[in-house]
């Protein structure tokens, strides 16, 4: 629950903002910054490379491991639990 008082501040503070001009930049130096991207984006393709051992092979087999890991951790503790072992 806000106050009166409260309530001016708050409009003083929207009101000030809403004065606030918006720069832009003209269109001559948009249509530049535009051609100048699209030359760009145009000259470098990207090029299309195969991925890394790592990522194909190594990191998929660490993550498999750790999820097996995880796995068997759970399945022990749920025995503990329900066998009474530990």
């Amino acid at each position: 629950m806000t106050t009166d008082h409260a309530d001016g501040q708050n409009d003083d503070t929207l009101a000030a903002v809403a004065s606030l001009r918006t720069p832009d930049v003209s269109q001559r130096r948009s249509r530049g910054l535009r051609r100048r991207c699209h030359a760009l984006l145009q000259a470098h393709p990207k090029p299309k490379e195969s991925p890394a051992v790592f990522q194909r092979i190594i990191g998929p087999a660490l993550g498999g491991a750790w999820c097996l890991a995880y796995l068997v951790e759970i399945i022990r503790r749920a025995a503990a639990v329900y066998l009474g072992t530990q």
